[in-house]
């Protein structure tokens, strides 16, 4: 039985779709590459093209020293590096695997990984390898931070099962329907994050920032610039909104000076705007006080240490004076 691809078809021969062809045009073997079990679906161009890259207009470039720019869906389709997903929204795990053996760690049993939906690799076989994620994870400061620092746990996990880059920075990956790699499908359903877990799966991250990787370095920088800007926004409550954003990008550029490997300048921003802008929109007064109230009547070990320490405080003097009577 042939291998399918994610759209029903004979692997090897993408089908055009609302006009635009993204068939695979110069792989080494001059055609998509695959594996999975006989008769498995396997993902294919045109599905990772429509389906796994979210972004509406995604960040692109051919050449990662010359910097990258925001580009419509067509055009970034065609560059070697191009963004998976929206900094909203966060649609597949990538994991840079910067071995020559990349597509073997990914695929090869028995392994405590689930084989990745796609595998773009240089031709020294160092490659990027990508799980897609049938939900995607809300990485604004709206979202519930659980699933994010779940997402966090999950990368770790996958990077430390395949030996990956721990500097890699997880925005732009190679473009797996680019000339310029040759790619390996996998399978073309998404997986749920929790089906993602391996044995390499820490229970918890470390919160420090010198210690942050991947994933991790913008869960770290969200809680604690976001930690930071509740109390402050009340102090810049009478000023601009371009002025507290200001503030707030400050700050998330000083804690992203603290990672050993720090994150590109395009997510700091847009990390600091979501928190920012949440913030202005969100915040009265009137809110912020019911806040502050709440937060003094939770009784924490060190209120009470504190409230032990002020009930039985003295006056030296009036005690030395109190002695010699």
């Amino acid at each position: 039985m042939p291998y399918l691809d994610g759209l029903g078809a004979p692997l090897g021969g993408i089908p055009d779709m609302a006009g635009v062809s993204y068939q695979k045009i110069a792989n080494p073997a001059g055609k998509v590459c695959g594996m999975g079990n006989p008769g498995q679906v396997l993902m294919s161009d045109g599905q990772w093209a429509l389906d796994v890259c979210l972004p509406h207009r995604p960040h692109a470039t051919n050449c990662l020293d010359q910097g990258q720019y925001r580009m419509s869906r067509e055009d970034a389709l065609t560059m070697r590096y191009v963004e998976h997903s929206p900094h909203a929204l966060l649609g597949s795990i990538v994991i840079d695997c910067d071995h020559p053996d990349a597509a073997m760690r990914a695929f090869q049993k028995p392994s405590d990984h689930p084989a990745p939906n796609w595998v773009a690799q240089s031709p020294s076989g160092r490659a990027h390898l990508g799980w897609w994620l049938a939900a995607p994870v809300c990485r604004t400061d709206s979202a519930r931070l659980q699933p994010l620092r779940f997402a966090q746990r999950i990368e770790a996990g996958l990077r430390t099962s395949v030996g990956g880059d721990f500097a890699y920075g997880g925005q732009l990956t190679k473009n797996p329907i680019h000339a310029s790699w040759e790619t390996i499908y996998g399978p073309a359903l998404p997986y749920e994050l929790r089906d993602l877990a391996t044995i390499h799966t820490p229970r918890q991250m470390p919160r420090r920032t010198d210690k942050a990787a991947g994933l991790g370095r913008n869960v770290t920088m969200f809680d604690t610039a976001r930690t930071w800007a509740y109390p402050q926004w009340w102090h810049q409550r009478h000023g601009t909104a371009g002025a507290w954003e200001q503030l707030v990008l400050q700050r998330c550029h000083a804690i992203n000076t603290e990672f050993t490997a720090p994150l590109p300048f395009i997510e700091v921003r847009a990390t600091a705007q979501s928190i920012a802008r949440w913030i202005w929109r969100n915040f009265t007064e009137q809110d912020y006080r019911a806040r502050q109230t709440r937060r003094g009547s939770i009784m924490t070990d060190k209120k009470r240490e504190a409230n032990r320490v002020r009930a039985t405080k003295f006056d030296l003097n009036t005690a030395l004076a109190m002695a010699v009577r």
